[in-house]
C-alpha cells in the first residue's frame, strides 16, 4: 500500500512540473513576439463571443454609369465603376436598394486660375496681420495727429548720470549718446543693488528727419534680448521675435532714440518751445509694436537735479488706449534739451519707472 501511494505522489508530481514548463514556454513565445517587431495588435477589450452567422443572400447590382471628375487642373478623370458589385443582404431584415433619386452630377471644371484667391484668402492670419497693423497703427493718423517733417539739431556727445526708481526699487541710469560722423549709439543702463536690470541700446545714423535708427535691442532683468530692425533700404521695420512688420515712416524712431529726437526737433524748431507746441513721431518697441507718439509742452516747471533746480520744457504723451504708454519728460535748454527728468507707465496700475537727472558731461 505505501508503494501504490508513492506511485501516485511521483506522478502528481510529475503531472505539476509539466504544467509549469508549459506556461514557461508560453510566457516566453509571449515576450519574443512582443519585441520581435512584428505588428502583432492587442485588443483595447475582450472580445465579445462570436455569433452564429446569418444566412446571406448574394444579389448582382448592375454598376452605376462612368462619372467624370474635374481636378483643379480642369482635366477630367474618368472614374468607372467595377462591371459588378456582390451586395450581402442579411435574409429578412437587410432592405432591397433604392434607385437614386436623381443621375450623379458632374462638377464643372475647376482652374487654377480659379483657386489661386481661396489659396490667398487661406493664408495663416499672422501673414494678414501685420499689413493691418501696420495700416491701423501708423497710416490711420491723419485724423487728430499728422507727422510733419521737423529740421533738427543734434546735441554734442554726452553722457547723462540718472536716479533710476521704479515703486520701491531704487538705482542709477546713465545715458550715453555718442554721435560719430554719420553714425551714432546711444545706450541706457539701469541698475539696482549693483545688478543690471534694463540695457537698451539705439544705433544708426542721420537724414534729413534727424536721428534714422537701424537698430533697437532691449534686454531686462533675466529675459532675452529683444530686437528692432530698420531696414531703410526694403523700406521697413521687423523684430527679432515677432513676425510683425510695419512700413518705415520718415522720422520714426525707437523707445530710446526718441530722447534725443525730441530735443534735437525742439534746438531746432524755436516755436516748439512754449506751452502749446507739439511734436509727433512714430515711436516703435522691441516687442513687436508701434504707434504714434504726440509730445504736447504744457507747463515750464523747475526740476531739482543733482547739480540744483533747473527750468525744464514738460512735454506730454498721454496714452490712447487702455495700457498704453504714458510718459512725461522735462526737457533742459542747458543741456541741449536732453532730459532731466522722465516718466513712463503702462495702465493705471503700472508703478512706472523716473529718471532724475543727478549729473551731465560732455565727452
Amino acid at each position: 500500500m505505501d508503494s501504490l501511494k508513492t506511485l501516485l505522489s511521483m506522478q502528481a508530481g510529475r503531472r505539476r512540473w509539466v504544467g509549469l514548463g508549459v506556461l514557461g514556454v508560453a510566457a516566453l513565445l509571449a515576450h519574443l513576439l512582443a519585441f520581435s517587431g512584428i505588428g502583432w495588435a492587442w485588443p483595447d477589450q475582450a472580445a465579445p463571443a462570436p455569433r452564429p452567422a446569418a444566412a446571406v443572400q448574394v444579389r448582382v447590382v448592375d454598376a452605376p454609369p462612368a462619372v467624370v471628375l474635374a481636378t483643379a487642373t480642369g482635366v477630367g478623370a474618368p472614374v468607372v465603376a467595377p462591371t459588378s458589385v456582390v451586395a450581402p443582404q442579411q435574409k429578412l431584415t437587410a432592405a432591397r436598394p433604392r434607385p437614386l433619386p436623381h443621375p450623379p452630377t458632374v462638377a464643372p471644371a475647376v482652374t487654377l486660375a480659379a483657386v489661386e484667391p481661396t489659396v490667398a484668402a487661406m493664408q495663416p492670419v499672422a501673414a494678414v496681420l501685420p499689413t493691418v497693423a501696420a495700416v491701423s497703427t501708423v497710416e490711420a493718423v491723419a485724423g487728430s495727429d499728422s507727422i510733419p517733417h521737423y529740421r533738427t539739431e543734434m546735441p554734442p556727445a554726452m553722457t547723462l548720470r540718472y536716479v533710476l526708481q521704479r515703486g520701491a526699487l531704487r538705482g542709477s541710469g546713465d545715458l550715453t549718446w555718442r554721435p560719430d560722423g554719420d553714425h551714432y549709439e546711444l545706450k541706457l543702463e539701469g541698475r539696482v543693488a549693483g545688478l543690471s536690470v534694463l540695457t537698451q541700446i539705439s544705433s544708426g545714423g542721420f537724414d534729413a528727419a534727424g536721428v534714422a535708427p537701424l537698430r533697437f535691442t532691449d534686454q531686462r532683468w533675466r529675459r532675452g534680448t529683444k530686437a528692432a530692425n530698420f531696414q531703410r533700404a526694403a523700406g521697413k521695420i521687423t523684430f527679432s521675435g515677432a513676425s510683425t512688420e510695419f512700413a518705415l515712416h520718415e522720422g520714426a524712431q525707437d523707445r530710446l532714440s526718441w530722447m534725443v529726437q525730441l530735443g534735437a526737433i525742439v534746438a531746432a524748431e524755436p516755436q516748439q518751445r512754449g506751452v502749446g507746441a507739439k511734436v509727433v513721431m512714430v515711436v516703435v518697441g522691441a516687442n513687436g509694436d508701434a504707434s504714434v507718439w504726440a509730445f504736447d509742452c504744457t507747463a515750464i516747471e523747475s526740476v531739482e537735479t543733482g547739480t540744483g533746480a533747473v527750468n525744464a520744457l514738460k512735454f506730454v504723451r498721454e496714452p490712447r488706449e487702455p495700457y498704453d504708454t504714458q510718459v512725461q519728460v522735462w526737457i533742459d535748454p542747458a543741456r541741449h534739451y536732453l532730459p532731466v527728468r522722465a516718466t513712463q507707465k503702462s495702465g493705471t496700475g503700472d508703478e512706472g519707472f523716473e529718471l532724475r537727472l543727478q549729473s551731465a558731461d560732455l565727452n
